[in-house]
């Protein structure tokens, strides 16, 4: 890590300018933020503890407060890197540019933000998920609570960060694991900081959930021992509640005219089939399309600690902290109306219109089923770190010991629950056609806590994420006094992570449902109820509850309110109806269900980098040549089912159920990497600066995909009509990571303290990308569709390039305009992924927008200052959407659900009101986009004149602006 130990600068060929020099000099001196031992090691001019402290004394030190002050250290920290970096510095302490910090990586050219219930959780970089990038703390990878490789940003509130910086190309010394890019959170170290103490105090309102919510910190630090002691703790506590409504459908799959009634009630098709339609025509429909109304309470504390400690002229030792707890309370209300068809509700259509793509257009029907879902999902997540320090200077060469724990656990140990029941009406009508993301609903009478519901699907359940990452490295920086060679970096370690998660899941979860009523035995007389032609256990009236949906997404046509569901009175009336089955509701820790599983992942590293200073035809050039060789051992285990044991009897049905089995099995192996790297840089100018990198870099394989586990449906229902399939998923532990060999160019001009302008190409060609292959096969004398992962011989291209700027106007303006200023970027991405859909058809990379747009336009004077921050994305592909298609009469994944283009306005206003204290107003989320996903389909398998393409909803959301209010006091 960083220490605020001094090493003269020898044969830096890139200090050019006197002003370039100075900004150098001053930033060496006063501001050493924390960072990590594999990612920087000292290179700072050796000065005793009295000479730093003279040296205090005689050069004034420049704190990073306000948004040009952060601006120029970003800048300069992208000019002096020796790879491509981009950077966020917080605009004063305690204070970073937005409330989130995924969201101020957006910020930062070729990052986007994933967001989940409104706020940013994870970010891309030039088009990659979180999966195939590594994000550090203080140089440390940090435990997730999440299920994945992704890393959940909103664990660390932004307060607690002093800078961002996010490296594009690799160095031998980064931390391997990352395709896309390595994100690196530091937080503020006591020497830099020296005595403070901040308090702020905030308040923001949603507008959509209409609600207060609070946020305070504290920022305490402190020098002893004549500077040489430092100590800092900083503390966060924040509670908010949103809410966002939903509208989702379940597949559009394919039906013909003579399923649209339920086959213990078949009447006459023919009076509602379109002109020139026959009932063995094929057009396509949702089962279920649904209305959702969630509401989410989070609560976060987090805090750091950090000590350090300078020894004599060449120990600093440092020892820090951080803890986050974040706890999220979701509860969503549904209201579904079922489609009637052949195998749900004996409803009967009154109208029925298909568009001429084959989409169900809009339909009407009587005896209308209807169903109210009640779902929550807690997230508990606790994430920590500790980390131990030691940079040691001796001579020319500098040691740097670093040693750290993190872990993260999200425990739920089957708090979360999802309930349904079912009511009738008299009727109900669709429309899909209506020019809206949300389909028009309505019902013959309103639905409400005095109607009849009758019990179906109910469980509690959860998942338990645990995380631990244990870390030890050891490096060194040689930096000879002459020669070309200006330094030599070298290191080892060894990082262990292992990843846990335990399923918790009832054993049956539709015990008291309709197809198990012969299952239940009453303690009492418990009334039933016919809905939709089913019959049912019918519920008591403590078990429903008024709602309202509250002006849904903004004003959609639908019910004006539907009923909640009392979640414990329900479960409480199946334990009063039957004991002995409601165990069967409980959630276990259920390995059966084969979602428990574990991998561990032990690598050893070591690396060796030299940097090399000289000129090339008059310019000044820096060349950087690294390599990294690691080794990972993979052990992992699941719980899996063995096709052995599948028996089937001459006519198809299951012999036994011996295949239900499950057992635990283990895996181990190993795979080593060797990583060249290169990263050029040479000054065209005194303010221009070209770079050229090269190298290999590696992402492992998902979580998820490396269990191993084998999961078979045999069972057939007998009343699809030969519709499915039985099915094989395997997982293959012994799968390679992706590789990636990689070419980026930057050029990069400084042509004042104040501006900047930045052109950045990438290129990356993925090998060994993972893909599912399916097959067909006979297991046990019957066909099977077969699912497994594996390493493909195609090749995945990323490509695009960033343009950046950076400029205040004040050289430009009157006097009494100074204070305007703008940052801004552009990225595009132009990629394949080199896979293809069961019809040929290439399949884009998900959650990558072709062009990206971020625009900050600021205005600061000494004691105000407002900035707006405008982000845009265009559409992307979010994931493949599979549908049941007659044309091979099966599941088929030809299809793949897009976002629209999205954009994003905040605005942030900050007044001094005295020297102490600031006054902060925000607003978040102005133009409060709807986010929807589309469907753009293929209808090759529809008998529909002239149906060749066409586009379909199956999701939209929306959350509110949110505004807030602060005060800030510095003591």
């Amino acid at each position: 890590m960083t220490s605020r130990i001094k090493r003269t600068i020898k044969n830096n060929k890139f200090l050019l300018t006197p002003i370039a020099s100075a900004v150098c000099l001053i930033l060496n001196g006063t501001l050493n933020l924390a960072v990590a031992a594999e990612t920087e090691t000292a290179e700072k001019p050796i000065l005793s503890v009295e000479e730093n402290q003279q040296q205090d004394e005689n050069i004034e030190v420049i704190h990073v407060r306000g948004i040009v002050s952060s601006l120029k250290e970003a800048q300069n920290i992208k000019k002096m890197s020796d790879n491509i970096v981009d950077a966020i510095v917080a605009e004063d302490i305690g204070q970073f540019p937005d409330q989130n910090v995924a969201e101020s990586l957006q910020r930062i050219p070729g990052v986007s933000v994933t967001r989940v219930d409104g706020e940013g959780q994870k970010v891309t970089i030039r088009g990659l998920s979180g999966k195939y990038n590594v994000t550090t703390f203080n140089g440390r990878k940090l435990a997730s609570d999440s299920q994945t490789r992704d890393f959940n940003y909103d664990v660390i509130a932004s307060e607690l960060v002093g800078k961002i910086e996010v490296h594009k190309t690799q160095q031998a010394k980064l931390q391997e694991g990352a395709v896309g890019g390595v994100v690196n959170i530091y937080s503020r170290k006591p020497l830099d900081v020296g005595q403070s103490l901040v308090l702020s105090v905030e308040g923001e309102y949603n507008e959509r959930a209409e609600s207060t919510n609070p946020k305070t910190s504290l920022i305490m630090s402190d020098v002893f021992n004549d500077g040489t002691f430092g100590a800092l703790a900083s503390f966060v506590h924040s509670k908010r509640t949103s809410r966002y409504d939903a509208y989702s459908s379940s597949n559009w799959d394919d039906w013909q005219y003579n399923e649209l009634h339920h086959r213990s009630n078949p009447n006459n098709i023919e009076d509602i089939l379109p002109e020139g339609a026959t009932i063995n025509d094929t057009f396509r429909m949702p089962n279920w399309p649904r209305v959702t109304s969630t509401e989410s309470e989070r609560e976060r504390f987090g805090g750091t600690v950090a000590f350090q400690w300078l020894i004599g002229d060449n120990l600093d030792i440092n020892l820090d902290g951080l803890y986050s707890s974040y706890d999220v309370d979701n509860r969503s209300k549904a209201m579904t109306v079922v489609m009637p068809n052949v195998y749900s509700s004996s409803a009967t259509y009154t109208d029925f219109n298909v568009g001429p793509d084959g989409f169900l257009a809009d339909a009407a029907w009587n005896d209308a089923t209807v169903e109210l879902l009640e779902t929550g999902v807690p997230r508990k997540s606790d994430t920590y770190q500790v980390g131990l320090n030691a940079n040691w200077l001796l001579d020319e060469v500098t040691l740097n010991f670093d040693a750290s724990i993190s872990k993260a656990k999200n425990e739920d140990d089957g708090n979360g629950n999802l309930v349904v029941v079912r009511a009738g009406v008299d009727g109900a009508a669709i429309n899909f056609n209506n020019g809206s993301s949300i389909p028009d609903i309505s019902l013959s009478q309103p639905l409400d806590q005095n109607a009849k519901y009758g019990a179906h699907h109910s469980r509690r359940y959860g998942d338990s994420i645990e995380d631990e990452i244990q870390r030890f490295v050891v490096d060194g920086t040689w930096e000879p006094s002459e020669g070309i060679v200006t330094a030599v970096y070298f290191g080892s370690g060894y990082t262990s992570e292992q990843k846990d998660r335990q399923n918790y899941y009832p054993n049956s979860p539709s015990i008291f449902a309709l197809d198990h009523m012969d299952d239940v035995n009453p303690t009492f007389d418990a009334p039933t109820i016919d809905i939709g032609g089913q019959t049912m256990w019918q519920l008591p009236s403590n078990v429903i509850i008024p709602g309202s949906s509250n002006s849904f997404a903004g004003g959609a046509n639908l019910p004006s309110a539907w009923p909640s569901i009392n979640v414990d009175n329900l479960f409480n009336y199946f334990q009063t109806l039957d004991p002995v089955a409601y165990q069967e509701l409980l959630p276990q820790a259920n390995a059966k269900r084969g979602n428990t599983y574990g991998v561990k992942e032990e690598t050893v590293h070591a690396y060796l980098e030299a940097k090399l200073e000289e000129e090339l035809f008059g310019l000044p050039y820096m060349l950087d040549l690294g390599v990294r060789y690691i080794k990972t051992d993979v052990t992992a285990y699941g719980y899996s089912h063995n096709p052995a044991n599948l028996a089937f009897n001459s006519d198809g049905t299951l012999a036994n159920e011996a295949w239900k089995d499950k057992t635990l099995v283990e895996y181990s192996g190993d795979y080593s990497e060797v990583l060249p790297s290169m990263n050029f840089k040479i000054n065209l100018h005194d303010d221009v600066v070209l770079r050229l990198a090269a190298a290999k870099a590696i992402s492992r394989p998902f979580l998820s995909q490396l269990t191993p586990k084998t999961n078979i449906s045999p069972e057939l229902d007998g009343g699809s009509a030969g519709k499915e399939k039985r099915t094989m998923y395997e997982r293959d532990p012994g799968l390679a990571p992706y590789t990636s060999k990689q070419f980026d160019t930057s050029l990069e001009w400084y042509y004042s303290d104040d501006g900047n302008l930045a052109f950045a190409t990438f290129f990356k060609k993925f090998e060994n990308t993972l893909e599912d292959k399916v097959t067909s096969e006979v297991i046990a004398g019957q066909d099977f569709s077969v699912t497994r992962s594996y390493n493909s011989d195609n090749e995945a291209l990323i490509r695009g390039y960033e343009l950046a700027w950076y400029q205040t106007f004040d050289a430009f303006l009157p006097h009494s305009l100074a204070g305007f200023g703008v940052a801004g970027n552009y990225t595009y991405n132009n990629s394949t992924s080199g896979k293809n859909d069961s019809e040929g058809a290439e399949i884009p990379f998900f959650g990558l927008s072709e062009h990206q747009v971020n625009l900050n336009l600021f205005y600061e004077i000494e004691d105000f200052s407002i900035n707006a921050a405008y982000n845009y994305r265009s559409d992307y592909t979010v994931r493949d959407v599979s549908h049941w298609t007659y044309e091979t009469f099966g599941s088929v994944t030809t299809e793949q659900a897009t976002a629209p283009a999205w954009d994003s306005l905040s605005i942030s206003l900050k007044y001094d009101i005295t020297d102490n204290l600031q006054l902060s107003a925000d607003a978040y989320n102005l133009l409060d986009p709807e986010e929807y996903l589309t469907v753009n389909a293929m209808k090759t398998e529809l008998l529909t004149a002239g149906a060749s393409s066409a586009q379909y909803g199956i999701g939209s959301s929306s959350y509110g602006r949110s505004y807030a209010l602060g005060l800030r006091y510095t003591f």
